[in-house]
C-alpha cells in the first residue's frame, strides 16, 4: 500500500506542477490527466484481485494528493489579502474520511476555518476564493464533491441537532491546512457531544437501522440486496462500530476483540464479509459507470465474472457469486446482531432497570435464575451453564430451542455461539436418533409460534444440519423474478406467514384462521413449508417432483406412517397446483373442480394445501397478493370441499 502511494505522489509530482503564472482553472486537462491515470491505476489493481479495502484507501489517497497539490496552487494565486491568512482546514468526511472511497463515491469536503471573521473583512474573501477555487476545480475535472464550510462551533451546534452529521465527525479526517484548528475540532466534539451523550445517539443509531432494515427488506438474501444499506451490508458494519465507540471507546474489530467481546475468528470473518463487500461495491461501480449501490439481475453476470466468477453460464456464475454474497452478508448481519447484544447496544429482552446492578449480575433480592438441564433462564433468555453441556448430552442442542419455545425466551449469543460451534455434533447418528427427531417435530407442531425458533435454529447452522434438505437450500438463488428473497429466506418467510395465520384477527390471515384450527397435526403442515423448495437445488427436473421424492426419504428417515408420509408428498408436488387452478382456470366449470379434487385427495389434504398455498404466495411477495386472488383460493376451496 505504502509503495503504490509513493506511486500516486510520483505520478502528481510530475502531472501537477503549474507553469509559472498559470491558474489551476486554466489546467483543468492537466488534472483530468492524472484522475484519468490514476483511476486507471486503480482498475488495474482491482482487476489483479487486490481487497476491496486496499483499492478503497488507494483512491482516497489519490484523492487527498490531489486535493494537497491543488489547495497550495490555489492559496499561491489568491494569496491572502493584507498579509493575514485566514486559518483553514481541510477535513473529509463520510466515505472519505473513512478512507473508504469507492470508484465513483462522492467526495465529502468541510472548510473548517477560525470563528471571528468578519463578514466585510479581507480574511473572508480569501477563504471565499480559497474555497470556490478548489471546488470550482474538482467540479470541473468531473468529481462529485458535498462540502460545508463551519467554525468549531458551528459542527458542535449542529452535530448535536443532527445524528448523521455527529457521525460524520466522529470519523473525520484532517486533509491538509491548519493542525492545531482541527485538533481543537476533535477536542470539542470530545467534549461536547460524545460525552453525555452515549445513550441518546445510541439509540438514535438503532431507530436509524431498524428503519433502513424495514426499508431494505429485513433480510440479507434479497433478491436484489442492497451493498450498502442493505441488512447485512456495509452500513451494518459500520453502525456497530459507530456506537461501539461511543459504548466503549473502541475504534475498530481488533479493539473489540482485546476487549473480549468478539473472538478472532469472527473477527475475522466479519473483515472477510466487509472486505468482500467492498470489493463488490468497486466492481458494482466499474461495470455500472456511475456510483450504484443495488445487485439488480441485469448487472449480476457481469459483477460475478468480474470478481472471478467464470463460468461460461451467466446464470451458473450468477449462483455462485449470489451465494457467496449471501453468505458473507448473513454472516455479518449475525455476528452484528449478536455484538449489539454483548455490547449491551440493545437491552436484553425482560430485562428489568431494577433487577440488575451496574456490573450486570443481579441485585441482592431479585428473583434467582432458574436452572434446568444445563441451562439457565435470565432476562428472558436460556443461557448455558457451562460450555460442556452439549457435548454431555447432543440431545439439548435441540432441547434448547424446543425450551426456549414453550417459555417463550431468547437464545442468548454466548448459547448461540457454541451451538454454531458445535453444530458438527449433529452427524449421522444424532440425525436418526427417534429421539431427537421426536424434539424436532414437537418444535413444528406448536402452531403459531414456530418461525422464530426455526429462524434460530437456521442461523446457528443447525437446521440445515438436521434437515440438509433444507440446508442445500441455503443461501440458493431464486430466478424467479416474482421471488423477493433467495430459497432458504422464502421458506422461513413462508413459515412465519403461517404462524400470523393463527390467532389472526384482519384479513387476508384471519380468512384462513379457522382452517389452521381444524389441522389436527401441524408439523405435517410446518414440515411440508420447510421442504416444499428443496427441490430447486437439483435443476434440471420440475423441483416440486423431486421435492415430493425428497419428502418421502425424510419421511421414512423420521418414521413417520405411510398415510402421513403421502400427505407430505402429496401437499409439495402439488403446492404451485391450487394457486395456479384458482387463478388460471374456470372455477365455474365442474370438470376444473373436479380434476383439482381428485388431486389433492380428501378434505384434510385440501385443507392443508390450502393452507399451503396462502403462506407460500404471501411469502413469495405479500405486495403481490391481493383481495381477487385471495376470494380465488377461497372459492376454489369452498368448491372442492363440497366434493368432498
Amino acid at each position: 500500500m505504502n509503495s503504490l502511494i509513493a506511486k500516486i505522489e510520483e505520478s502528481a509530482r510530475k502531472l501537477l506542477v503549474l507553469p509559472p503564472l498559470s491558474k489551476p482553472a486554466d489546467e483543468l486537462p492537466r488534472y483530468k490527466r492524472f484522475l484519468k491515470v490514476e483511476s486507471h491505476r486503480l482498475h488495474l489493481l482491482h482487476r489483479g484481485g487486490a481487497s476491496g479495502l486496499d483499492v478503497c484507501r488507494a483512491r482516497s489517497a489519490m484523492m487527498d494528493v490531489l486535493i494537497r497539490k491543488l489547495w497550495t496552487s490555489i492559496q499561491s494565486v489568491f494569496p491572502a489579502l493584507t498579509g493575514k491568512a485566514p486559518k483553514v482546514t481541510l477535513v473529509a468526511f463520510g466515505g472519505y474520511g473513512r478512507g473508504e472511497l469507492n470508484p465513483f463515491s462522492d467526495i465529502d469536503l468541510m472548510f473548517l476555518h477560525a470563528d471571528g471573521l468578519s463578514p466585510e473583512g479581507a480574511e473572508l474573501k480569501t477563504l471565499a476564493e480559497w474555497t470556490g477555487g478548489l471546488l470550482y476545480t474538482l467540479w470541473d475535472i468531473g468529481l462529485k464533491v458535498g462540502h460545508a464550510v463551519r467554525t468549531v462551533e458551528d459542527c458542535v451546534r449542529l452535530s448535536n441537532e443532527d445524528m448523521q452529521a455527529k457521525t460524520a465527525l466522529i470519523e473525520a479526517r484532517r486533509v491538509t491546512g491548519d493542525e492545531p484548528l482541527f485538533v481543537r475540532l476533535q477536542r470539542e466534539v470530545q467534549k461536547h457531544c460524545v460525552r453525555h451523550h452515549e445513550d441518546e445517539y445510541i439509540a438514535q443509531r438503532l431507530a436509524d437501522q431498524a428503519t433502513r432494515r424495514t426499508k431494505y427488506g429485513n433480510s440479507p438474501a434479497l433478491q436484489e440486496p442492497n451493498v450498502k444499506n442493505g441488512v447485512g451490508g456495509l452500513r451494518d458494519f459500520q453502525n456497530l462500530l459507530w456506537m461501539a465507540y461511543f459504548k466503549h471507546g473502541t475504534r475498530s474489530l481488533m479493539d473489540l476483540q482485546k476487549a473480549e467481546f468478539l473472538s478472532a475468528s469472527d473477527r475475522k470473518q466479519m473483515e472477510a464479509a466487509y472486505d468482500f463487500l467492498l470489493r463488490t461495491r468497486n466492481e458494482l461501480h466499474y461495470v455500472a459507470g456511475r456510483a450504484v449501490e443495488t445487485l439488480t439481475p441485469i448487472v449480476k453476470p457481469a459483477v460475478a465474472l468480474g470478481l472471478g466468477f467464470s463460468d461460461r453460464s451467466p446464470r451458473a456464475r450468477t449462483e455462485a457469486f449470489m451465494r457467496e454474497y449471501y453468505t458473507h452478508a448473513r454472516n455479518l448481519y449475525l455476528t452484528t446482531r449478536t455484538l449489539e447484544q454483548r455490547l449491551a447496544l440493545v437491552p436484553s429482552p425482560g430485562t428489568s432497570k431494577t433487577s440488575k446492578t451496574k456490573g450486570g449480575k443481579p441485585k441482592r433480592g431479585a428473583a434467582p435464575a432458574e436452572e434446568f438441564d444445563g441451562f439457565r433462564i435470565l432476562d428472558g433468555q436460556i443461557h448455558i451453564v457451562d460450555r460442556g453441556i452439549l457435548r454431555q448430552d447432543r440431545g439439548r442442542i435441540l432441547r434448547a430451542f424446543l425450551e426456549a419455545q414453550k417459555r417463550g425466551l431468547q437464545i442468548h449469543p454466548d448459547l448461540a455461539q457454541l451451538l454454531r460451534q458445535q453444530v458438527s455434533l449433529v452427524d449421522r447418528s444424532f440425525k436418526a436418533n427417534s429421539h431427537y427427531q421426536a424434539t424436532f417435530l414437537e418444535i413444528l407442531n406448536q402452531r403459531g409460534n414456530v418461525a422464530p425458533y426455526v429462524r434460530a435454529m437456521h442461523e446457528v447452522g443447525l437446521l440445515g444440519r438436521f434437515l440438509p434438505e433444507f440446508g442445500k437450500m441455503t443461501n440458493l438463488v431464486q430466478h424467479e423474478f416474482y421471488h423477493q428473497y433467495a430459497v432458504d429466506e422464502h421458506t422461513l418467510t413462508c413459515v412465519a406467514k403461517l404462524d400470523q395465520v393463527w390467532g389472526a384477527e384482519t384479513r387476508p390471515f384471519a380468512g384462513y384462521t379457522e382452517l389452521f384450527r381444524n389441522v389436527e397435526r401441524p408439523f405435517v403442515l410446518y414440515l411440508a413449508l420447510l421442504l416444499h423448495d428443496c427441490g430447486k437445488a437439483f435443476p434440471g427436473r420440475r423441483h416440486e417432483l423431486v421435492g415430493a421424492e425428497l419428502a418421502l426419504k425424510v419421511s421414512k428417515r423420521f418414521r413417520l406412517d405411510g398415510t402421513t408420509a403421502h400427505t407430505l408428498s402429496l401437499i409439495i408436488e402439488h403446492h404451485l397446483t391450487m394457486v395456479q387452478t384458482s387463478q388460471r382456470r374456470d372455477l365455474d366449470d365442474p370438470e376444473v373442480i373436479q380434476t383439482f379434487a381428485a388431486q389433492v385427495q380428501g378434505t384434510e389434504n385440501l385443507d392443508l394445501l390450502t393452507l399451503h398455498t396462502f403462506a407460500d404466495s404471501m411469502g413469495t411477495s405479500d405486495t403481490l397478493w391481493n383481495g381477487f386472488k385471495d376470494s380465488l383460493l377461497l372459492t376454489l376451496h369452498l368448491k372442492t370441499t363440497r366434493i368432498h
